[in-house]
């Protein structure tokens, strides 16, 4: 597993965390900041590009 996947995987997990936090509690301002986690984590996809996972 690589850092940029395992860092996509933790960012997910904490979106959903702070989006079910914010959905349990009727609070928009933490399911907005769940949805906007979870969204890095989604562009993050195309990160490969800027950060070389490759051991020099």
């Amino acid at each position: 597993m690589t850092r940029l996947l395992l860092a996509r995987l933790v960012l997910t997990g904490i979106g959903v965390l702070v989006w079910g936090y914010g959905n349990a509690t009727s609070e928009p301002r933490f399911m907005y900041a769940g949805m906007g986690i979870i969204a890095v984590a989604l562009l993050m996809r195309f990160a490969r590009r800027w950060f070389d996972d490759k051991p020099q």
